[in-house]
């Protein structure tokens, strides 16, 4: 073997010396090819990294400034509320009450019951939450009132939606209707909401008695707050 390696580099020398540095060349190809292979799986494997952490902060970033907007709009709407020289409405959402006052002089307390968040209809949902800031009476009805029940509130309940969703009473002896869909009522005796452990979401459910006292005062175009 020695002899042939001997007999080929003294007959073809230049084609061996081209062959040798051909193969080194590929060798050192080789080599760089898997060098580059790995600084990219390496920068890919940060950039990921960054990319998640870059959404984590823009996450926590839309919170927050979500989380300052409802707190600046509750504490305009206790201030405004404060300042109102007209009769008004203020449901204090945190603690469950609702007050009649004029300028900040509460003239009437009332415990009621806030309809929390939820998402309703099919197939597109609407998340229903409780409002805040100021919103104004759009109408008030009394128990003759035929309410036609939405389906989604006896999805919601878990029970079978009837043909006739038509239901007088199904809002108690007394209602008020707000701008933006939220209503303050109180416990029915007929229909799905006649369950005292349910609240309508986004609504606000007061004590039947505390309405009628009350009732003089509601009229359309009357300020409410929720704060």
């Amino acid at each position: 073997m020695t002899s042939r390696w001997s007999g080929l580099r003294t007959a073809y020398p230049r084609t061996l010396a081209g062959v040798v540095l051909g193969i080194a060349l590929l060798l050192v190809t080789d080599l760089v090819l898997v060098y580059e292979r790995l600084r990219y799986g390496r920068e890919l494997a940060r950039s990921s990294a960054a990319m998640v952490e870059t959404e984590r902060r823009r996450v926590a970033a839309i919170a927050a400034s979500e989380e300052n907007g409802l707190a600046l709009a509750v504490e305009l709407a206790r201030r405004e509320a404060l300042g109102d020289t007209e009769l008004h409405l203020a449901v204090d959402v945190q603690r469950s009450l609702l007050y009649l006052q004029r300028e900040g002089a509460r003239l009437r307390e009332m415990r009621v019951r806030v309809g929390g968040p939820a998402a309703v209809g099919s197939p597109h949902a609407v998340v229903l939450a409780p409002p805040l800031g100021k919103r104004w009476v759009t109408h008030v009805v009394d128990a003759s009132y035929p309410w036609i029940v939405p389906e989604w509130v006896y999805l919601d309940r878990g029970l079978p939606a009837p043909s006739d969703r038509e239901i007088p009473e199904a809002l108690g002896p007394l209602t008020v209707f707000l701008d933006g869909g939220a209503i303050l009522y109180s416990l029915p005796a007929v229909g799905p909401l006649s369950d005292a452990g349910y609240v309508l979401p986004g609504s606000v459910r007061a004590e039947a008695r505390d309405l009628d006292a009350i009732r003089e005062n509601l009229t359309p175009g009357m300020a409410v707050y929720f704060h």
